[in-house]
């Protein structure tokens, strides 16, 4: 019986080894659908309205990054970054490592971060008690890609 029971457990223990960790609702990839900019009531930028190309945003447990491009006004402009990141319930911090504007690397971008099945909202820039800071403030709406 104990025999048994010891190879129980070495039976559990192996088969939990090799038991994957259990993913983050933000793991995978992401297509940019929407996103606007606001100042006051006013919108300022909208995507796809104002400026169309595309962007794709992909995370997984410890690290993010973006690629895209944007045209507005006949100007054609490169996107990318990328780093580290923490998420805490709906608060999400992006600790920017690369970035094509060069003033935000090693900064914290500091967002409420909401997930509905397959669309995932972020909206920016927010305090550090998680409240959206009013006056300019920007929402991007993502789908998973399959």
């Amino acid at each position: 019986m104990k025999k048994l029971i010891f190879l129980g457990l070495i039976i559990f223990v192996t088969l939990g080894s090799y038991a994957q960790e259990k993913k983050s609702a933000i793991e995978g990839a992401w297509q940019l659908v929407h996103a606007y900019s606001k100042s006051g009531d006013k919108i300022t930028d909208e995507y796809p309205v104002t400026y169309t190309g595309g962007q794709m945003k992909m995370w997984d447990k410890d690290n993010w990054v973006f690629v895209g491009i944007a045209k507005a006004a006949n100007v054609t402009y490169d996107l990318y970054g990328g780093g580290t990141y923490t998420l805490n319930g709906d608060r999400y911090i992006e600790n920017i490592i690369y970035h094509n504007d060069r003033s935000l690397i090693n900064t914290k971008f500091k967002t409420l971060l909401e997930i509905r099945n397959d669309t995932l909202i972020q909206t920016s820039p927010v305090d550090d008690n998680g409240q959206v800071i009013k006056g300019e403030y920007s929402t991007e709406k993502y789908v998973r890609l399959k």
